[in-house]
């Protein structure tokens, strides 16, 4: 017998048809009622940071011998978190055996956010190319980092604002370049354990690295396995940010180098993945650099990143580690050794004073003279400076009665005049030293 699928008469299809409408309406209607139970998506990276400042500001300290005292006045001072780095309690590389969970808490009693770095590397997940490689009865030296990790998070993921993974792993110090392509081994399998125990913290950044990812530059390239790690751990929601050290002769080339690592990270659809200077800063050592370049640098440091819009910098250090003069490495202190304040530290802290509760509102490079306007309720903050010689610099203000108050940071603070008005606003001889102009109506 011929069958034919026109013999359907035409109630029968259209009782069909919407029955099959009905179906799909109420499905829907089910995925609609789902999504607004559940809420909207949890955010996620460094754009959920909340701060007081234009940028977010910490300090690297050292777990060893930093104080209640010392934490104290850092917060006191403007910085809103501190680094430090964690290590497994192994005697190789934590002789010490630091007390951490005491020492995040003491960080949590000053009102101070933790920036905690896990460091991997060489004596951690691995000593010779081979040991990340599973065999009878070698689960593989990477679970020994995964788990540590894992379980190092979960433990204190209530009491720590960002954690890093690793530190410069395209820095020998940290690990052997032999290991270099195993690396994406204990990366994957950090982020599977820490998938496997629904551990998804709010900021987790990697993997503060030493160069320039994707980008490159003057001090070398990162290392493709490297930067393939980093991509497939940001892909799988298991790196929220990336982490850089931008060390430079000047900190005004890394507005450049931040557009284009964005746009490195936006080809490679890592359109979410916000960028973190975790560590930058400068050595006040003979005969390369006194204190007064070091503070005019690390004020720049600052300037820059709230040009860029980078929500966290981490700076490079709180104390000076040793005493000579004339160590780069023994410098990089906003404080002595001895406890001593550096002008950087007197400079950054007074103008973090000036600048809370303000946002910024545009920056501009005319010809190597900068200029940063911040808004800070009815006024607008001015900060003007060059990279080296002295420059005219124009200001705009806005009615004729409009108030000008200067402030200088160098070598002490001090306010004043801005002094005539000239034409539509006012001008500053602007150095490298940064000086700033509140306007006011």
């Amino acid at each position: 017998m011929k069958t034919s699928t026109t013999s359907m008469t035409m109630p029968s299809l259209l009782s069909r048809k919407l029955a099959g409408g009905l179906g799909a309406l109420l499905l829907a209607t089910a995925a609609a009622a789902a999504a607004v139970a559940a809420g909207p998506a949890e955010a996620r990276g460094i754009g959920t940071l909340s701060s007081e400042y234009p940028v977010a500001l910490s300090v690297q300290i050292d777990p060893a011998t930093i104080t209640d005292d010392d934490l104290r006045e850092i917060r006191a001072s403007g910085f809103e978190l501190v680094r430090f780095g964690v290590r497994p309690p192994l005697k190789s590389v934590n002789p010490t055996l630091i007390d951490y969970p005491k020492l995040i808490q003491r960080v949590r009693q000053a009102r101070l956010g933790a920036i905690v770095t896990l460091f991997g590397g060489k004596e951690i997940w691995g000593h010779e190319p081979g040991d990340l490689r599973g065999g009878p009865g070698n689960a593989g030296k990477e679970s020994l980092f995964a788990d540590f990790a894992s379980d190092f998070i979960k433990a204190h993921s209530a009491d720590v604002a960002v954690w890093e993974i690793w530190n410069e792993p395209d820095n020998k110090t940290f690990l052997q370049p032999a290991l270099v392509p195993e690396f994406g081994a204990a990366s994957s399998a950090l982020c599977s354990k820490l998938a496997q125990r629904q551990i998804r913290p709010d900021i987790i950044v990697g993997f503060g690295f030493a160069k320039l990812p994707f980008v490159g530059g003057s001090n070398g390239k990162v290392p493709t396995e490297l930067e393939d790690a980093f991509v497939s751990a940001a892909k799988s929601d298991c790196l929220t940010d990336i982490s850089i050290h931008p060390y430079r002769s000047v900190p005004e080339t890394a507005l450049a180098d931040y557009e284009k690592l964005r746009v490195q990270l936006d080809r490679r659809q890592l359109n979410k993945t916000g960028i973190v200077a975790s560590e930058w800063g400068y050595a006040s050592y003979m005969p390369v650099r006194d204190q007064g370049a070091q503070a005019s640098l690390i004020f720049r440091e600052y300037l820059i990143n709230a040009a860029a819009g980078i929500r966290l910098l981490n700076l490079y250090s709180w104390r000076d580690r040793g005493d000579s003069y004339f160590s780069k490495e023994d410098n990089f202190g906003l404080k002595s050794k001895g406890g001593e304040k550096k002008e950087a530290y007197s400079a950054l802290t007074e103008f973090l004073k000036i600048v809370r509760h303000s946002q910024k509102v545009s920056y501009q490079d005319a010809g190597g003279a900068n200029r940063l306007v911040l808004r800070r309720g009815q006024s607008l903050l001015n900060v003007v400076w060059t990279q080296g010689g002295e420059k005219t610099v124009s200001v705009p203000a806005g009615a004729s009665g409009s108030k000008c108050t200067r402030v200088d940071f160098f070598p002490v603070m001090r306010e004043g005049s801005c002094g005539s008005r000239s034409g539509e606003g006012f001008t500053v001889k602007a150095t490298s030293s940064p000086v700033l102009l509140s306007i006011s109506d």
